[in-house]
């Protein structure tokens, strides 16, 4: 996609003092100012730590022009299992119609709290909403009853109907689907 990245760039401790945590997260995108958490399946998700990650003054480091879209500083984007993206066939004309392809999660703070918004990939860069339930405050406290989607990817199999999702953004999940990062392999 064009996306420049930092792969681990550092370990951080976040959270409150007294219940500091260790998290290294798995990617730094720089022209997005962004991090990035990668999770095979939900339940490997530290929904704990990623709260705290979100939440700017004891979370993970701040730029120095932090990256706000309607008001929300954009955090933290959570990719859950790198599904496959569909084309959609026209059912009258047998044509290429578009892509169904996947919606992230992507954790944003505005006024001390945290929001769980979504963001997709276009052949253009990424679309952000980060307007969402919140899921936690900087008490710091996490609002588990109202944290009722899955974290991930957004219908966990689902996905957007999407006319800028084309042959670029398509190819992009084929490689994500097969990149691997563990144990010193080449990614």
């Amino acid at each position: 996609m064009g996306i420049r990245w930092e792969y681990e760039p550092q370990g951080y401790a976040v959270g409150p003092d007294g219940k500091r945590r260790p998290y290294l997260p798995d990617f730094w995108l720089p022209k997005e100012k962004l991090w990035v958490e990668v999770k095979g399946v939900e339940d490997q998700l530290d929904v704990e730590l990623l709260v705290y990650a979100a939440i700017p003054h004891f979370g993970l480091p701040r730029p120095s022009v932090p990256r706000c879209e309607n008001e929300y500083e954009v955090r933290l984007l959570i990719l859950g299992p790198i599904d496959r993206t569909g084309s959609l066939v026209d059912q009258t004309t047998g044509e290429h119609a578009s892509y169904i392809q996947p919606a992230h999660t992507l954790l944003s703070f505005r006024k001390g709290d945290v929001f769980s918004g979504s963001a997709c990939f276009f052949s253009s860069g990424m679309d952000l909403w980060p307007e969402g339930g919140v899921v936690g405050n900087d008490g710091p406290h996490i609002f588990w009853e109202t944290r009722s989607i899955k974290w991930g990817n957004w219908v966990n199999g689902g996905g957007l109907i999407s006319e800028g999702c084309d042959e670029k953004v398509h190819a992009a999940y084929r490689a994500a689907r097969s990149a691997r990062f563990e144990h010193g392999e080449t990614p």
